[in-house]
């Protein structure tokens, strides 16, 4: 394979791909042995080249594997061809069909471990993990609408995890399928008011070790209500934390006040809070307030304000970093890949590519698609620079 061109052991960056390569060999192959002319593996590492170019669907995976350069096809674990004295790169059709009948929750499961690999961390810093779902909107298979549940590593923006939402449910019964597979010890997930259920509570602290801060609003009226009774007066002098910031000309101010959950019945309870945002126009009119309720098992001694004020804030990353990034980058919801577990194998590739972009560093996503379009081999130094440890 690599002995045609003589080429993949001294490309640098050559390293890089054969981790790729060896952390798609542990995904299950759906097809049947008879016939197959491409490793599994393979076909996953040049669909990750082609999203890393770019490509929006499957017609465009499809072209741009086929121009990829023979050397990328060599490292990816190419067929070689001795006759032709060349590697042979999986079709657009094969490629298509791979993704509509892979297993996709377990092709999620073993890629969500192998980015928690590369996390770096304190062992004693907790660590922000964001659950949201979202809905591919151009697919709708036999079963109903697409939905995909991710769970989001904050300050990296690295998709640890997703499952897809059967149909005729919500994301709130998938809190176990999606985070079974993360070790939550050190791990602060957050979520949305939807989440604030005693079940998820007791489940990432009891069963799991990890702790949460999530949100209350109006679907657990008795909490929301323990918890405005507890609160002091919102002055925001007395707040226990306060930032002002800027955006767009416009003037941002945070604050929080936490108090202990005395009197609010939910589990693991340790402190509760509010948050307030308030946006000033120039000339100092407020134009807009915000109140956040919410809850947390973190006691004072291991968050501060400020902490659990950043764990709020930071949680509307997977919306900006990676849901907004497939839309706009790549085309998801335009995408009518309708068939089988096609929605969510290209989600899967796409979760990948942006956080491999995210570990190298890189904030500028678009504009590195279509430089690497312009140029294959620049995926050589930006998978180096993700994989860094």
């Amino acid at each position: 394979m690599a002995g045609i061109l003589g080429l993949p052991q001294v490309l640098p960056g050559a390293g890089a791909v054969g981790e790729l390569v060896e952390m798609f060999e542990q995904v299950t192959d759906p097809r049947d042995p008879r016939g197959v002319r491409h490793r599994l593996a393979t076909i996953l590492t040049v669909a990750v080249f082609a999203v890393l170019a770019g490509a929006r669907n499957y017609r465009q995976v499809g072209d741009r594997v086929a121009d990829l350069p023979q050397s990328l096809v060599a490292l990816a674990g190419g067929r070689a061809c001795p006759a032709l004295g060349a590697v042979q790169a999986p079709g657009g059709s094969t490629i298509r069909r791979t993704l509509t009948l892979l297993d996709a929750d377990g092709a999620d499961r073993v890629v969500g471990s192998w980015l928690a690999s590369l996390l770096d961390s304190d062992g004693d810093e907790l660590r922000g993990l964001a659950m949201d779902a979202k809905t591919v909107r151009g697919a709708s298979t036999a079963e109903g609408e697409v939905t995909l549940f991710a769970a989001m590593a904050h300050g990296w923006a690295v998709v640890l995890g997703q499952v897809r939402v059967p149909a005729a449910t919500t994301e709130t019964t998938q809190v176990r399928a999606l985070l079974d597979g993360v070790d939550l010890a050190g791990w602060v997930v957050t979520a949305d008011a939807a989440h604030a259920q005693v079940d998820m509570a007791d489940y990432i602290v009891f069963e799991r070790g990890g702790d949460y801060v999530l949100q209350v609003k109006a679907n657990q009226v008795e909490v929301l209500r323990q918890i405005a009774a507890v609160m002091p007066a919102a002055v925001v002098a007395d707040a226990d934390w306060s930032e002002v910031g800027d955006r767009d000309g416009d003037t941002i101010r945070r604050s929080i006040w936490v108090v202990d959950a005395g009197g609010v019945d939910f589990p693991e309870a340790a402190r509760v809070f509010r948050m307030l945002r308030e946006r000033f126009d120039p000339f100092g009119t407020r134009v807009s307030k915000e109140v956040v309720y919410g809850v947390t098992s973190l006691p004072a001694h291991r968050a501060t304000p400020a902490q659990l004020a950043g764990f709020v804030r930071r949680h509307w990353a997977i919306e900006n970093l990676v849901h907004w990034s497939r839309d706009v980058v790549f085309g998801e919801d335009a995408q009518g890949a309708y068939i089988g577990n096609g929605p969510q194998s290209m989600a899967i590739l796409r979760n990948l590519v942006l956080s491999l972009f995210r570990l190298a560093g890189i904030s500028k996503v678009k504009r590195l698609t279509e430089s690497i379009a312009a140029d294959r081999m620049r995926i050589l130094p930006v998978l180096t620079a993700a994989l860094q440890r």
